[in-house]
């Protein structure tokens, strides 16, 4: 079941035939404030962007949505991967800021694990980890969020310190004004053993998730419907992936275990691979299980996995 969302309304009232004498570079920014109202008020979403009455003398200078099939004039070719973690709609703004100039995009994802999915495969060069949310990354012009079932994303477009500050401004007045839900990731995840590989962790729903997040387990999970997350296991005597995975049925995830090679009685010990790494697996449930690829067999299952796992596992 989802979770309730809580949703914003525009319900301020707009009249365009005061203004039908403004100057042209006036009826410009009101055209804009305009559109600006209308994406939301107009499809009923959940979100609230900022505007010029959250910051002071900010401008919107763009302000543009995307849903459906014209995803792909803003994102292009990466519109099958956005779909197939639920996208919604998005919301892009561009403000200016005294001489700075700065981007929002702001993802309406299904839910908490979609939008964290997203954004669990978009970041990159992460210096700062967690500063916003639960799930945030932030690099030298640019900070990245995973919040409730946004996926929002800020670009310091001006490269500036201001311009930084900006985007780091925006980010937390959008969490601010759109209060949502915590969810939580599998339990196995929290383990203290694998809290320095943390900020690895991907959710990933589909063949396009898993070329891009996970590349490892394309061959396993091949022709297979699934959802999981996986963590990537770095140390300095050896390395691997953990993952935990979701089936539609019974019969998928004897498949998924079968092409890994794996005996699909129950769990197993680490058993060596054609491709040198051990393998091995556990059974939560008839359609769940926690699949470990490691380049030694030293890391071990059953360090990670309690006598009785909870469904959470």
């Amino acid at each position: 079941m989802r979770k309730q969302e809580i949703i914003y309304f525009y319900n301020s009232p707009i009249h365009c035939n005061v203004h039908s004498n403004l100057k042209p570079g006036i009826m410009k920014k009101y055209i804009l404030a305009l559109s600006f109202a209308l994406s939301l008020s107009s499809y009923g979403q959940s979100i609230s962007l900022i505007s010029p009455d959250d910051i002071p003398g900010i401008q919107i200078i763009r302000s543009d949505s995307f849903s459906g099939l014209n995803l792909n004039k803003y994102v292009g070719t990466k519109d099958g991967l956005c779909f197939e973690y639920g996208f919604k709609k998005l919301f892009v703004t561009e403000y200016s800021f005294h001489d700075d100039r700065v981007r929002s995009e702001v993802f309406l994802m299904e839910d908490g694990p979609s939008a964290f999915g997203i954004y669990s495969v978009s970041i990159t060069n992460c210096f700062m980890w967690n500063l916003y949310s639960t799930f945030s990354c932030v690099n030298s012009n640019q900070i990245s969020a995973a919040y409730g079932n946004f996926f929002i994303n800020t670009v310091n477009i001006s490269k500036t310190g201001s311009g930084q500050a900006l985007c780091e401004q925006i980010v937390q007045l959008m969490m601010t004004r759109n209060p949502k839900e915590d969810w939580n990731i599998p339990l196995i995840f929290q383990h203290p053993k694998l809290s320095p590989f943390l900020n690895s962790l991907k959710y990933i729903e589909g063949p396009n998730g898993i070329a891009v997040g996970t590349p490892q387990l394309t061959e396993l999970l091949e022709n297979l419907r699934f959802n999981c997350y996986t963590i990537n296991i770095a140390v300095p005597t050896y390395g691997g992936i953990l993952a935990r995975i979701v089936f539609p049925d019974f019969n998928s995830m004897s498949s998924f275990v079968i092409q890994a090679g794996l005996n699909t009685s129950g769990a197993t010990a680490p058993t060596l691979a054609m491709n040198g790494f051990y393998r091995s697996w556990y059974k939560v449930e008839d359609t769940k299980l926690i699949y470990l690829e490691c380049s030694s067999p030293d890391f071990k299952l059953t360090d990670l996995i309690p006598e009785k796992p909870t469904p959470m596992y």
